[in-house]
């Protein structure tokens, strides 16, 4: 079914996007299945065995090097990030009912169909307010004492934004000098590393256990990784199993996750600035905002003076015309009024185009 802002279905949308030459967002599309399964076939472990409910040498593979990245004692792959996280939070409440804090824009509050009550029985507990990460303060404001805290780095739908180094510290020490674990959210801390400038394990270091997603950033089929301590992995185990997470085989998400890991993992700092560098080009145009001013990591809000309907049939009539792939998703701007939000995520489809010709491709979407 067609979304909201949709007038057309999301198999037209593939095809329109599929005979693009250029797109936007993220990496370059895999056009086919075929496409998809020969560039599997590509990766170093594909000659290995398929692994089987949860064991298999590439699998184990995966999470001890994810572990090491992050620098915790054991990982387990998951399937779906909603499942890891839902998992991490129960176990970390242990048989109570919560509350567990978090962001009011993080992805677990809005984009999972309420799961965390629904499904858990937990009771969550607002943190922080609307465009802006949480922080200490936010912490010290709670209205009861938390069971669990979670911060999202970065903060999707806050625009992509992230606490600074010193008040993500200050959130681990307010959690440990209270024995409060402290989860991370972290389906995009492969990119939030560059703007940190610190390693991984120095990020994941601050927390008690850690979500990493394949799929986004590094370009993988789907799956993630669910990083803490030995204890905390053992206790996961039959929650996965409850959450229908021990799949039969995993080795398409596997193999594409490994090679996500070397080929995208290593141009994070690359992405970030280009990102930087298009959103000044962008921001420069009369009525248009981007958000952040400057973005943190390879990803923002461009906010354009446009209905969002206009907008996405501008975006097409671009595809059609030049080849080129904007997007086709657009939502009501809340910092413009009656006009659109985009937003722009930067990967390997960077290299196809230059910001002066992302410039003139977005002037004749919103010109229509």
């Amino acid at each position: 079914m067609a979304t909201a802002y949709s007038n057309t279905t999301p198999n037209a949308d593939i095809d329109l996007r599929n005979r693009c030459t250029r797109w936007l967002n993220g990496h370059r599309p895999l056009r086919s299945m075929r496409e998809s399964l020969l560039a599997l076939a590509e990766a170093p472990e594909a000659d290995l065995a398929l692994d089987v409910y949860g064991q298999g040498e590439a699998l184990q593979t995966l999470e001890a090097d994810v572990a090491a990245l992050l620098g915790k004692p054991a990982a387990r792959f998951l399937h779906k990030g909603v499942a890891a996280q839902l998992a991490a939070l129960r176990v970390h409440a242990g048989e109570g009912d919560g509350p567990v804090a978090l962001h009011p824009q993080s992805h677990i509050a809005i984009d999972e169909a309420n799961a965390v009550e629904r499904l858990m029985r937990l009771r969550s507990l607002p943190m922080g307010s609307t465009d802006v990460p949480s922080g200490v303060a936010d912490l010290a404001a709670l209205a009861e004492r938390p069971v669990v805290v979670t911060v999202e780095l970065p903060l999707r739908r806050g625009g992509y934004r992230l606490p600074t180094w010193d008040e993500l510290v200050g959130i681990s020490r307010w959690c440990r000098e209270r024995g409060v674990p402290l989860h991370l959210d972290g389906a995009r801390l492969w990119e939030a590393s560059a703007h940190y400038e610190r390693p991984l394990a120095e990020i994941a270091a601050l927390a008690d256990s850690v979500y990493v997603s394949f799929y986004k950033g590094l370009g993988g089929l789907a799956g993630c990784v669910l990083a803490g301590s030995a204890e905390f992995i053992a206790q996961i185990t039959p929650w996965q199993t409850r959450l229908a997470g021990n799949l039969y085989t995993a080795y398409p998400m596997v193999l594409s996750a490994l090679q996500g890991l070397r080929r995208q993992l290593p141009h994070m700092p690359a992405y970030r600035a280009r990102a930087q560098a298009l959103a000044a080009v962008l921001a420069a145009e009369p009525g248009w905002r981007v958000a952040p001013e400057l973005p943190q990591v390879n990803a923002f809000q461009l906010h354009l003076p446009v209905a969002p309907e206009a907008l996405r049939e501008g975006l097409q009539a671009v595809a059609r015309q030049q080849g080129f792939w904007l997007g086709a998703r657009a939502v009501a701007s809340h910092l413009i009024d009656g006009g659109a939000m985009v937003e722009v995520v930067i990967g390997d489809a960077a290299a196809g185009w230059t910001d002066a010709e992302a410039l003139t491709a977005w002037r004749q979407a919103v010109a229509g």
